[in-house]
């Protein structure tokens, strides 16, 4: 196996440094709970597991459910200590779900003061 490429799944640092960990079957069902939830916001987080999971020809759809990968001679899936700390943190999770939260309360108070005050019919005129 010393021919395979190390793929950290959750690489969100830019060093490598750092001891590379072979996925166990408990560090990939932490691994694809997180996905699933960093999946629904356009972050680096996403990004990073879609890259991840297009290398492993897998989809976000049922990851759940999938087993492990396991390595091959091209390919080590696995993570660095410090990249699945950051992947893996539930405090970042909850901060970008209430950032989403305010965005979407921010967008419906829009939505509501056009409803209650809309734009005038034919718009501002020019001035002379």
């Amino acid at each position: 196996m010393d021919s395979s490429q190390d793929l950290c799944c959750m690489h969100l640092l830019s060093s490598n440094e750092g001891r590379f960990i072979a996925f166990t079957d408990s560090s990939w069902t932490r691994y694809t709970e997180f996905a699933s939830k960093w999946n629904v916001f356009p972050c680096k987080e996403r990004d990073v597991a879609d890259e991840a999971l297009d290398r492993l020809s897998l989809t976000m759809e049922g990851i759940n459910t999938c087993p492990r990968p396991m390595p091959s001679a091209e390919l080590m899936p696995g993570y660095h200590r410090q990249c699945y700390n950051r992947f893996c943190d539930i405090q970042k999770v909850r901060r970008q779900e209430k950032a989403a939260s305010k965005k979407e309360a921010s967008r419906e108070d829009v939505h509501h003061d056009w409803l209650t005050h809309p734009p005038i019919a034919g718009g501002l005129k020019q001035r002379n």
